[in-house]
């Protein structure tokens, strides 16, 4: 029946028929189960991995020379292989990287989203099996994104995420604290000058072309029209410089560079202008370079291959087996002969829209040729000829569309059924530490249904056009606007959570804090990110100083997300100033538990021990504040104070110039005239 057919999808391999979807439901079964290698030796050889954020394939030169002038990348390009197709797993950062370190998709590696999600260390990963073989691990991240917490730090002996004094606190979904590409570059190269006489396996992430696009200049003034370009820009010119550093320690031959994005960036494709919420190429078709021993020069590979196929690559290549879970296949075949390799069919999910909008997830099925999209109004893209999916042809094609959703529900493993998906924020010894600090029960998880009735992500496209205007109005200083766009939103949209959030953020940035706290109220009855609606309006009641209510209100936020470390901070803050020492101790020292960077953290714990009256751990915690992050204020402060009390004039009167010298105006504008005066008395001899 049917070799009846005149129309055919043209597959680089003929169309799938309901016997060749059969058996290869059976491979995709049985893929997981990778065959392990011949027991060798592990190579002594090392690997660089360099993972670009957020870039799109076409925005290089090497890909497309219109775009951002990229001559490393292109360098690189020329010294090995560039493929044409390779495509990322999930448009997301956090789950695409692990998606790149287990070689396993998101449904079974687990890390399924941006928030409430961590890999479990009972999933290998590229670093966990490069350190048991005796490799020397490292990674240094331009974002929090990525943070350890996440859990991508197993296996690494160094895992370098310090951003310094930035937090989260206060910005929108999606915005982390990040450093520039220089920064990474420098702890990278200062760590390879201290360990690459080791065999190792380092990690660099690139964060900057990740919204708000703000390059340095030149870039900047270069880029002036495309700011996304100016960043890939000016990270091309640090990847240089780490390329360039490991040339010149000699390591270059004996190093298998890849060089990849996690995803792409829509830049209004489609109606979005950024990446999570589609499954279109402008967020999946990423750049894919890899050069160095063994490794052809100059080539170009049109096969489509995919983000999973990572992990077996690097292991092959480094002669150790890849983890038992790895769904992906090496690619070593493909690039020593040319010998097509099984990468041909790939998974993409996105559950973004549902955990942040409200709105369907999305899952797709990827060919060389097709792209299908499963969602509420299902999507089928010739990709050879519609490469911007604008044609959808599911009506046309009703049998080979059917086929394509039994193989998205073979990896998804549900097969259309809905899906009950518990949130696990934290780790199994992250969670016991909090527990002997009092902080016990599910905190943090939640559950979130899949698969059941939504709306289309498409079918909000205007919602979702109103919010990134919005956006822009807050980033251009309108929020006066930005907070009737956003009202204009909420109307169209009102069971959306992200809606209500910036909506409250543009209303507290336009001083109408008590139409924001509405705005944060009317969100916990969503039942949908209850934990950031408790945690901001926590923070709002804080400047309030509405005491009582800003301390239910971050407990609510703790109970529901312990790692929400800027919201333990401000409890902390509120439990002192209502004199409850103990608890406050227990908020400080869960942060702490979580991240020994964090500095406010120390400054916190400092004030605790001044309520108790021990001196010398107040000035401990201060001085450590200060050590983790050399733009703290108020310990400068607090320093002064404890040293002013103590008789020693000298230093008091130094923290106290270096408190006048860093303070903000605006945030201590009734600290600075007691602090000047605290000065000249000290100066006057009073």
């Amino acid at each position: 029946m049917r070799r009846q057919r005149t129309k055919a999808l043209p597959y680089r391999t003929p169309p799938l028929g309901l016997a060749a979807v059969a058996g290869l439901l059976v491979f995709l079964g049985a893929c997981r189960h990778a065959p392990e290698l011949a027991r060798l030796e592990p190579r002594d050889a090392n690997v660089l991995l360099i993972t670009l954020d957020t870039t799109r394939a076409d925005h290089l030169s090497c890909y497309h020379p219109g775009k951002a002038k990229t001559p490393h990348l292109d360098a690189l390009a020329t010294r090995g292989v560039r493929f044409a197709h390779a495509t990322a797993q999930v448009p997301l950062t956090l789950p695409s990287h692990a998606c790149i370190m287990t070689g396993a998709y998101p449904p079974v590696h687990g890390l399924r989203d941006m928030g409430g999600f961590v890999l479990n260390p009972s999933h290998p990963t590229i670093a966990s099996l490069a350190h048991a073989a005796g490799f020397a691990t490292a990674a240094f991240v331009g974002s929090r994104a990525v943070a350890r917490q996440f859990g991508l730090s197993q296996g690494f002996d160094t895992y370098d995420d310090d951003m310094g004094p930035q937090t989260e606190e206060g910005k929108l979904p999606g915005v982390f604290a990040e450093r520039r590409a220089s920064v990474v570059t420098d702890r990278a190269l200062d760590w390879l000058k201290q360990n690459g006489q080791r065999k190792f396996f380092l990690w660099a992430h690139y964060y900057d072309p990740h919204a708000p696009y703000d390059p340095p200049d030149p870039y900047k003034r270069q880029y002036a029209k495309s700011p996304y370009d100016g960043e890939i820009a000016y990270m091309d010119e640090q990847v240089g410089r780490l390329l360039d550093g490991l040339d010149q320690m000699g390591l270059a031959s004996r190093t298998l560079i890849i060089a990849m994005a996690d995803h792409g960036e829509s830049l209004g494709e489609h109606g979005e202008a950024a990446h999570g919420i589609f499954l279109y190429d402008a967020t999946l078709h990423i750049p894919l370079l890899i050069a160095g021993p063994d490794i052809s020069q100059g080539k170009a590979i049109e096969d489509q291959v995919r983000s999973i196929d990572i992990h077996p690559t690097v292991m092959e290549f480094l002669h150790l087996a890849p983890s038992p879970e790895a769904q992906g296949v090496s690619l070593w075949p493909l690039l020593r002969q040319g010998t097509r390799v099984r990468s041909g069919y790939s998974y993409g999910e996105t559950l973004y829209p549902r955990t942040y909008m409200g709105w369907s997830e999305l899952r797709a099925m990827r060919t060389d040729g097709w792209k299908y999209i499963l969602a509420p109004h299902p999507e089928l893209y010739d990709l050879r000829r519609d490469p911007g999916e604008l044609k959808n042809l599911i009506a046309q094609h009703p049998v080979d569309a059917d086929q394509f959703q039994k193989l998205v529900w073979k990896i998804a493993g549900t097969q259309g059924k809905a899906e009950n998906l518990t949130t696990v924020p934290l780790d199994e010894k992250t969670r016991r530490e909090l527990e002997s600090l009092g902080y016990v029960g599910g905190a943090g998880s939640r559950e979130i249904q899949l698969g059941s009735d939504a709306a289309d992500p498409k079918d909000r496209i205007p919602v979702l056009e109103l919010t990134q205007r919005a956006e822009a109005f807050l980033d251009a200083g309108d929020n006066a606007r930005a907070a009737q766009t956003m009202e204009q939103a909420v109307r169209l949209d009102p069971g959306n959570p992200r809606a209500r959030i910036e909506l409250g953020a543009a209303l507290e940035r336009a001083g109408q804090f008590d139409q924001a706290v509405k705005a944060y109220e009317d969100g916990v009855k969503l039942h949908m990110l209850t934990e950031t609606f408790y945690a901001r309006l926590g923070k709002l009641y804080l400047r309030l100083h509405k005491l009582d209510k800003a301390l239910d209100a971050m407990t609510h936020a703790r109970e529901n997300d312990p790692t929400n470390l800027d919201n333990l901070r401000n409890l902390g803050t509120a439990e002192l100033q209502l004199g409850r020492v103990d608890e406050a101790e227990r908020a400080f020292k869960a942060i702490v538990l979580q991240d020994d960077h964090f500095s406010g953290a120390y400054n916190g714990l400092g004030l605790v021990a001044i309520q108790r009256g021990d001196a010398d751990a107040a000035r401990h915690d201060f001085e450590k504040a200060i050590e983790l992050n050399s733009a703290e204020v108020e310990p400068l402060l607090n320093l002064g104070i404890l040293s002013d009390k103590a008789g020693d004039k000298t230093e008091a009167l130094r923290y106290y110039q270096q408190f006048l010298a860093k303070a903000s105006a605006k945030d201590y504008s009734a600290l600075i005239p007691k602090v000047r005066a605290a000065v000249q008395d000290l100066k006057s001899g009073r």
